[in-house]
C-alpha cells in the first residue's frame, strides 16, 4: 500500500466554461447570472444550460443502446478504477487509432480496468481544429481491450469524442462496439499533467447524476505515485 505522502492528486477533467468546445462546433455552455451581490442581490446564483455530452463527460450504454444502462444506475464503486493504464500515442490529426497502435504498448501490462489514451491533441482545445480534425478510434479496440484485460470496464481519451468528425460513421461503430459490451467511454479528458513516467494508481470519476441519463459531465481525479522504484 502506498503512503499518503508519496501520493498527489491531479485533475483529469476540464472546467466547464462558456468556451468549452462542442462536438461538430455545436452549441456550448450558456451561463446566466440570476443574482449578483454586486448588483444589490443578497447572494450570487447562476443558471446553466449545456448538453450532457459537453466537456469532460462519460457516455453510458444508453447513449447508443436503447435498453442500455443509464449513468445514474451505476453503483458508487463502479466509478472507482484501481488499475488505470495510460497509453501515450503518437497520432496525427484525423488519424484513426487501431489495435496496431496500442497492442505493443499493452504487452507488459497484466491488467487494467480503465484505459486512458493520451494523444496530446488537447493542446488544440481552444481552436476549431480540436473538433474538426481530432483523431478517431477503431471499433476493433473494444474487443481487443476486452480480451486483453479481464478487468476492463472503461476507456477514455483526451480528444473531444471517440468519434472523429472526419470519420463519423466509424465513430458510430466505435461507440456501439464499446457501449453494447457495457463499457463506458470518457471523452474530452484533461491528460496533459500525466507524464511518460507518471504512475497513475487510482482514478475516481464522479458524474452529474440525473434521471434517464445516457451520459453526464464528470469531475475526475487521478492519484499519482511519485515515488515508485
Amino acid at each position: 500500500m502506498n503512503n499518503n505522502e508519496d501520493m498527489k492528486l491531479i485533475w483529469l477533467s476540464h472546467v466547464l466554461t462558456k468556451h468549452t468546445p462542442a462536438y461538430g462546433g455545436g452549441e456550448g455552455m450558456r451561463i446566466e447570472h440570476e443574482k449578483q451581490i454586486n448588483c444589490g442581490d443578497s447572494c450570487n446564483t447562476a443558471k446553466l444550460a449545456f448538453s450532457n455530452h459537453l466537456g469532460s463527460h462519460v457516455d453510458a450504454p444508453r447513449h447508443f443502446i436503447e435498453s442500455g444502462i443509464t449513468t445514474e444506475s451505476y453503483e458508487p464503486q463502479d466509478w472507482i478504477f484501481i488499475k488505470p493504464l495510460v497509453i501515450n500515442l503518437d497520432i496525427r490529426a484525423a488519424e484513426v487509432v487501431t489495435q496496431k497502435h496500442i497492442e505493443s504498448l499493452c504487452s507488459n501490462i497484466d491488467d487494467a480496468d480503465l484505459v486512458l489514451l493520451k494523444t496530446g491533441f488537447e493542446v488544440h482545445r481552444e481552436s476549431n481544429e480540436y473538433w474538426e480534425k481530432a483523431p478517431g478510434y477503431a471499433p476493433e479496440l473494444a474487443d481487443f481491450l476486452k480480451q486483453r484485460f479481464k478487468s476492463f470496464r472503461a476507456i477514455g481519451m483526451d480528444t473531444i469524442s471517440i468519434s472523429s468528425y472526419q470519420h463519423r460513421e466509424l465513430g458510430h461503430e466505435a461507440h456501439n462496439a464499446f457501449l453494447r459490451n457495457g463499457f463506458r467511454i470518457f471523452e474530452d479528458l484533461a491528460l496533459k499533467d500525466i507524464q511518460v513516467d507518471t504512475v497513475l494508481s487510482k482514478v475516481i470519476a464522479l458524474p452529474l447524476r440525473f434521471e434517464h441519463s445516457d451520459g453526464a459531465p464528470c469531475t475526475i481525479i487521478g492519484w499519482v505515485n511519485d515515488n515508485v522504484d
